[in-house]
């Protein structure tokens, strides 16, 4: 009796022990449960919080370099702000509730404290770098900004403050390959600095030792170069300078495209610059185009038209009124084709400019279709310039034509005022209620003589 007692003393000894074991594993597992479940709470609440609440995500985790990085950003956007907008005196507003608010005399303190804090984490960490060598530099310590923005860029080649100082700095050496290559970066990396540096490039454009390293730039096609020449016919004194350009882009993967040489030539033309409009469409023609050049280009419509202003033109891109396709008489020619209405039909069609030294000529065509109203077609030339006086104009070509029938007219380009000319074909509406025309009429075979 009294040894089966001492067994069960044993047995309920053993099962308290193990009891107690549970209860204590239970007890580690749930204090290890709830660390982890907090560091997780903690770590996802402070990377949600870093960039709506810097200063709670800090509350939270004191050194942590995303937060501390946000108020930094936080700051320079106030300052980039306020440096935009005249100085006015500001409403007075209650303060939010992260801190965003400091004082302008703290400013470089803060900015400094928070690099400083984000640097000893992170000894690497281009943006702190950048803006400790910004606060070195703003207070006349070239030594450390140097040393800090150099840092910087050594880090990171997105920096922007970094690219500012490298593009400075290489200014200061005359270094134009430099230049060109840290203003490349930061407009590749930075759209928005475009306004600031593309007026640099257009006056390194005109210098002849800067102007190599920009042309190589330029030559890559980078996205902003289609905004590049207008930035670049501000600058230039020479209208020459882009052609200068062009030129050396014209053998390389990427040459001007037609909006850019669309761009140019409507400048030279604005400014009366004639013949230097037309030397530089026709540099860029293709070599058997440039063989087959006369006074009207491409009068028998064969060749797809460039857009370009020596070429034709249509008045409407997207206009379904005219059109180049081919002959129904002969499969392997093309014509133009104009359609009239239903409805009220457009004025303008196609124009192309041209160039009639002073003199009698003869424009002469062949025509053909249907034209049903109380008006119809005209080829009409102008002079370019001031007055735009017209010189010429064929009769009128309506009602039905049903074969092939050759039309002719005249045009007296005067000795002054009328160096380059427009030709167009308009419908001869003088009011609203004339454009109410119908019916199909084709073109070919356009080209200019000059009378004896």
């Amino acid at each position: 009796m009294g040894a089966e007692a001492e067994q069960e003393r044993h047995v309920e000894a053993g099962g308290a022990r193990e009891s107690a074991a549970r209860r204590l594993r239970l007890l580690l597992v749930g204090v290890l449960g709830a660390g982890l479940l907090w560091a997780i709470v903690t770590h996802s609440l402070v990377a949600a919080l870093v960039e709506s609440r810097p200063h709670w995500a800090l509350a939270i985790e004191p050194d942590d370099p995303g937060a501390l990085m946000a108020l930094a950003e936080r700051a320079l956007d106030r300052e980039r702000a306020r440096m935009a907008r005249p100085a006015k005196p500001a409403p007075k507003a209650a303060a939010e509730q992260d801190g965003d608010n400091a004082p302008d005399s703290e400013l470089d303190d803060d900015l400094r404290r928070w690099a400083t804090a984000v640097l000893v984490q992170e000894p690497g960490n281009a943006r702190a770098l950048a803006i400790l060598g910004d606060l070195a530099r703003r207070s006349g310590a070239e030594s450390a900004a140097a040393t800090f923005l150099g840092a910087s860029a050594r880090h990171s080649v997105r920096e922007p403050l970094a690219l500012g100082w490298l593009i400075e700095e290489a200014l200061k050496r005359r270094d134009w390959p430099e230049v060109v290559r840290h203003t490349g970066a930061m407009l590749r990396y930075y759209p928005i600095a475009f306004a600031p540096l593309s007026p640099l490039l257009a006056q390194l454009l005109q210098d002849a030792e800067a102007a190599p390293s920009v042309r190589d730039l330029l030559a890559t096609a980078p996205p902003w170069r289609k905004e590049f020449l207008p930035v670049l016919l501000d600058a230039s004194a020479n209208p020459r300078a882009p052609l200068d350009l062009y030129l050396s882009l014209k053998e390389t993967p990427h040459p001007p495209s037609v909006r850019e040489l669309q761009q140019y030539l409507a400048f030279l033309i604005r400014g009366q610059f004639f013949e230097l409009a037309y030397y530089t469409w026709l540099q860029f023609l293709p070599p058997e185009q440039l063989a087959q050049t006369g006074l009207i280009f491409n009068g028998g419509f064969e060749k797809r038209p460039s857009g370009l202003q020596f070429d034709w033109v249509f008045a409407r891109e997207r206009s379904s009124g005219a059109s180049i396709e081919r002959r129904g008489d002969r499969a392997s020619e093309r014509t133009l084709v104009v359609r009239l209405g239903p409805g009220r039909a457009e004025v303008d069609y196609i124009s192309q400019l041209i160039r009639l030294q002073p003199g009698r000529y003869r424009i002469q065509g062949s025509t053909m279709g249907n034209v049903e109203g109380g008006r119809g077609m005209r080829w009409r030339v102008r002079c370019l310039g001031a007055q735009r006086q017209q010189i010429g104009e064929s009769e009128m070509l309506v009602g039905r034509i049903p074969k092939w029938t050759e039309f002719s007219f005249d045009v007296n380009v005067p000795s002054a005022g009328c160096a380059a000319q427009e030709l167009r074909l308009v419908l001869d509406a003088r009011t609203p209620s004339e454009q109410l025309v119908s019916g199909t009429i084709f073109f070919d075979d356009l080209s200019a003589s000059r009378v004896p």
